[in-house]
């Protein structure tokens, strides 16, 4: 009798403790003090903003590309400027995939056109205006040679 009565109160706590864990969600999610804490906004793919009601401070968590979270005081000048340059980067890179979509794209890598072309390097030229020859090795005269397209 006392073996049945043990077995269905510990039921009925394993069956409480986990309607409040997914009511509330874990512990852990939750930010309990604010970090100080500054990385480079390149370094932060995202942020969430934590509201007092379920957990115990407002704080902004950001989420670094290295999948860490730190907690922030939602009024410092640092959490907001970070912020703003996040929201900016998320605006891009929805601006470049609706142009991406426009143009019937599916890379994102443009082709490089290569503009470089082959010139005889500058004559250079002594004190009194006459052209200095190359140096002269086995091969003959460097810079003797001059391709030129037409």
């Amino acid at each position: 009798m006392t073996f049945s009565l043990m077995l269905a109160a510990l039921l009925c706590c394993t069956t409480w403790m986990s309607t409040v864990h997914a009511t509330i969600g874990p512990e852990s999610s939750c930010c309990s003090q604010w970090s100080l804490t500054r990385i480079k906004a390149e370094k932060i793919q995202d942020y969430t903003i934590q509201s007092e009601g379920s957990c115990p401070i407002t704080a902004i968590v950001f989420h670094t590309k290295s999948e860490k979270r730190i907690c922030s005081d939602p009024n410092n000048n640092w959490a907001k400027s970070t912020m703003k340059k996040v929201d900016k980067k998320k605006e891009e890179q929805a601006l470049q995939l609706r142009r991406q979509k426009e143009e019937g794209s599916t890379s994102s890598i443009t082709p490089a056109v290569s503009a470089t072309t082959k010139e005889a390097p500058p004559q250079r030229r002594r004190k009194n205006g006459k052209k200095c020859q190359g140096k002269k090795t086995r091969r003959g005269r460097k810079g003797q040679r001059n391709v030129r397209e037409e």
